[in-house]
């Protein structure tokens, strides 16, 4: 019999098996990958869901609407149950509720009161428990701050966008960091551009500053920038130095002949400027200042004017014309400043003896503040105390300095032994300014826009490293009383009316009103703690400088010129007060005595003050 012949080989066979358990494993391969990829597509969908409900939360919560709010929240916890945003946003509701449930799921589910009672600070600012959760570095906190911040910056609210921007930054600098950079830089600019259209122009520079310190290439920032710190400088020289002012509105007119009332200023400047050139007899000078005023405007007697001075320059005139092309009301004469001042020489001769004024200016060069030290009395320049500070105030025992940090990464109050070269930080908030140190050298006071209302304040904390600062009223500008627990600064009722300066107590308390011109500031002791002093533009249409009885009683004018006096400070022996001032046209040192008199020159600022009023002055033994 024959036998069966195999119709295949048994090395098919044994390929045929090998595919198909190939085969096999590649169908059993997609079928975990279909199934991990459809586990990353839900949990990609679950962080999605979970990141709108929390955004919706948010929104909620901000507007005061909590039974949505704990809805939202309740969502997030199903997605989510260990969300520590929702959990805190959720104790943050049972805060202002007065009943606490027994477990969570009864918190989402237990309606509020009928009248629940609004909480004054929303959750934009971040409560206790979430600032320690993202301070701990949770990833989930940070998501959560950063769409706080990103709401906000949605709403318009700059300022409290810029404050949970930086906060997340400081305690979290490596989550999102490009984003969250991103979204300071245009939160810096919209609050920048809002400061600029409401007239706060230094705030309007400080905050382009932080905005160029995150992209240094912004080259339209910067240009934006420059213009309204060249309008400031416009503000400090008019009146002071007419030939300054009108060469830096020459530059504006060039760049932007239409920025603010740019046009007008200049035409005023060059005719202002003019007439000084016509009374030193400059006529030719002042013939082509008047030729440049007329093409930007012609306004009555101004072309005659110019006439005579075009006659004076040719025949080299001795008599003066007559100068009917004067300035607009309000303009300063040029060269009054001049004549009223006291000759250096006789400042040497009749002025203080003792003492050193510690200051504060921008160094040329560096475009940096620093604190300087003048010798009083010595004619000896001043010296370089420390870089990258301002407004220094030094205890009363000499060993300790605090002033305002001008470094990024020690933005906020510091304090630098000279003895040891210890550098101490006491605050962290860049607003942070105006230090005053208590009687005992243990506390200070300062000034501060830090909160999201950008509302100053007055504050206190202790002379340590990493302080908590407690608030005491609204206002600026304190000064502690040198022997006792009383505290002058500017302020207002808490109605916000009776404006001037007022004291209070190192807790708040006591509030009695000093003054009642808004404008009066900087208000600072004399050393037996009997007089206060302080500079005002709201009483004779210019900045100088006034004292008061602190007992009450009239204030007493002690300067009087058309330029800028201000940031007055008292001698250690209280017979003479200090202040700087651009009469003359270049920013000085000068001192006045304390019971009223001639003003003497002390010694020239070493830098300058293109923002005067960042800075201060305190004269120590």
């Amino acid at each position: 019999m024959q036998s069966t012949r195999q119709l295949f080989p048994r090395w098919a066979l044994w390929l045929s098996g090998a595919v198909t358990l190939l085969a096999g494993a590649l169908l059993v391969l997609a079928i975990v990958l279909g199934v991990r990829a459809g586990q990353q597509q839900l949990e990609i969908k679950r962080r999605q869901q979970i990141g709108v409900a929390l955004q919706h939360a948010l929104e909620y919560h901000n507007a005061g609407e909590w039974d949505a709010a704990r809805n939202a929240y309740a969502e997030v916890l199903i997605l989510d149950p260990n969300n520590s945003a929702a959990l805190n946003g959720l104790a943050y509701i049972r805060q202002f509720e007065g009943s606490v449930p027994t477990g969570e799921n009864a918190a989402v589910a237990t309606a509020p009161p009928a009248t629940l009672p609004v909480p004054s600070t929303p959750l934009a600012v971040t409560p206790v428990a979430t600032s320690a959760a993202v301070a701990s570095g949770n990833t989930d906190d940070g998501a959560a701050l950063l769409a706080k911040a990103q709401l906000a910056f949605n709403a318009g609210r700059w300022a409290e966008a810029v404050e949970l921007l930086v906060d997340l930054r400081r305690q979290q600098p490596a989550y999102q960091s490009a984003q969250v950079q991103e979204l300071l830089f245009d939160a810096y600019i919209n609050l920048a551009t809002e400061k600029d259209n409401q007239d706060k122009l230094e705030e309007a520079v400080a905050l382009f500053d932080q905005a160029i310190a995150l992209r240094p290439d912004a080259t339209e920032i910067r240009q934006e920038r420059q213009l309204i710190a060249e309008y400031l400088d416009v503000l400090t020289y008019t009146g002071a130095d007419w030939a300054q002012t009108v060469r830096i509105l020459r530059n504006l007119y060039q760049q932007e002949a239409d920025y603010r009332d740019v046009k007008d200023r200049l035409h005023e400047a060059l005719l202002a400027y003019g007439k000084a050139q016509a009374e030193a007899e400059e006529w030719c000078d002042a013939a082509d200042l008047l030729t440049e005023a007329i093409d930007i405007a012609i306004t009555p007697g101004i072309i005659a004017q110019r006439d005579q001075y075009r006659v004076a320059c040719q025949e080299g005139a001795v008599a003066k014309p007559t100068t009917d092309a004067t300035p607009t009301a309000g303009a300063a004469t040029p060269g009054a400043a001049e004549k009223a001042t006291t000759p250096v020489a006789a400042a040497v001769s009749g002025g203080p003896t003792r003492g050193r004024i510690l200051y504060s200016a921008v160094d040329e060069i560096t475009g940096q503040s620093q604190i300087m030290e003048q010798d009083v009395g010595s004619g000896a320049a001043a010296t370089l105390l420390y870089e990258n500070g301002r407004q220094p105030a030094l205890r009363q025992d000499g060993a300790r300095l605090v002033f305002h940090n001008t470094r990024n990464d020690m933005a906020g109050l510091s304090a630098w032994d000279p003895a040891t070269d210890l550098l101490l930080r006491f605050t962290h908030y860049v607003e942070d300014s105006l230090p005053s140190w208590s009687p005992q050298g243990n506390q200070l006071v300062f000034a501060s826009n830090r909160e999201g209302d950008r509302i100053w304040r007055i504050y206190s904390t202790w002379a340590d490293d990493n302080s908590n600062a407690v608030s005491l009223s609204i206002g600026d500008a304190p000064a502690w009383h040198p022997t006792q627990d009383l505290v002058v600064f500017r302020g207002c009722d808490d109605t916000g009316n009776r404006c001037g300066l007022w004291t209070m107590d190192s807790q708040g308390g006591n509030r009695q009103p000093l003054t009642t011109v808004p404008a009066d500031n900087r208000p600072t002791w004399s050393p037996d703690g009997r007089t206060v002093v302080f500079m005002s533009d709201g009483r004779d249409d210019n900045f100088d400088i006034y004292r008061i009885d602190a007992a009450g009683g009239p204030v007493v004018r002690l300067s009087d010129s058309l330029a800028i006096d201000g940031l007055p400070t008292v001698s250690p022996d209280g017979r003479w007060v200090a202040f700087v001032s651009n009469r003359d046209g270049r920013w000085k040192l000068w001192a006045v005595p304390i019971g009223g008199g001639a003003p003497v020159v002390i010694a020239p600022v070493v830098g300058v003050l293109p923002n005067w009023l960042e800075h201060d002055l305190q004269w120590v033994p």
